[in-house]
């Protein structure tokens, strides 16, 4: 399955934050979107998502112009900067439960769901407690694991590692590869450049247009100055190795 955005224009009022973006998006691949502040990152992530509309252009699964946004939203999985903002149950489990009761699902299948979800995102000893009570890097993993159980094909993860401590970041880094090496597309954004491996394209946008499209390796060859560099990757880039 691929997602496509043609052309696509999207504006704040009188403010355009996205200006003429044409991309493509395979599952089974991550993509990392870069870019500083107000550079459109989340707005980009919402429209992927289905969360907002673009002004202008179309957004297509697999060539189809999308008609119905809930098809969008089915498709992708979109997970917020702050994980508390998505919790609504009184435990994990009924946290993960919550959306696939509003679509319906039989008892038997949510449960199923429930439980593989928790199972890939570490959190299957954790299905009874309060979700308040979680660590950050908990609470960010019950976040994905609650867009994982509605089975999208790509998840848009924004920021995910933000706010967490050096150690919970590697974990979540780690949930995110798995979940690419199961076959979902990952449309990632974070500034953790350190904690980041197995991107397939980046993407920099400045000022709401895409300025580069390409490997990582290559942004950091042709763009020193938009981007800061982390350590690990400045080393190999030194050596002319390949960064995974």
């Amino acid at each position: 399955m691929k997602v496509s955005f043609l052309n696509v224009w999207f504006k704040y009022d009188t403010t355009w934050v996205l200006k003429d973006v044409s991309l493509e998006f395979e599952n089974g691949k991550m993509y990392l979107i870069l870019g500083e502040n107000g550079s459109g990152k989340s707005t980009f992530l919402k429209i992927m998502s289905g969360i907002l509309r673009p002004s202008k252009g179309e957004i297509l699964i697999d060539d189809e112009p999308v008609k119905d946004v809930w098809e969008l939203r089915k498709r992708v999985g979109y997970v917020f900067q702050v994980p508390s903002s998505q919790i609504v149950g009184s435990t994990v489990e009924e946290d993960v439960a919550f959306a696939l009761e509003n679509m319906g699902l039989p008892r038997s299948k949510m449960v199923e769901r429930v439980e593989w979800a928790l199972s890939v995102v570490g959190l299957s000893d954790f299905k009874k407690e309060d979700p308040l009570n979680l660590s950050g890097g908990q609470k960010q993993r019950l976040a994905i694991a609650s867009i994982l159980a509605m089975s999208p094909d790509f998840l848009a993860l924004d920021e995910p590692t933000s706010m967490l401590d050096p150690e919970s970041k590697k974990e979540i880094m780690e949930v995110i590869k798995h979940l690419k090496k199961e076959g979902k597309g990952i449309i990632l954004v974070t500034h953790d450049l350190e904690y980041v491996e197995g991107i397939d394209e980046a993407i920099l946008l400045e000022n709401g247009n895409v300025s580069f499209e390409g490997t990582l390796l290559d942004l950091f060859k042709m763009r020193p100055n938009s981007i800061d560099v982390p350590l690990k990757y400045g080393v190999l880039l030194e050596c002319g190795k390949k960064i995974d």
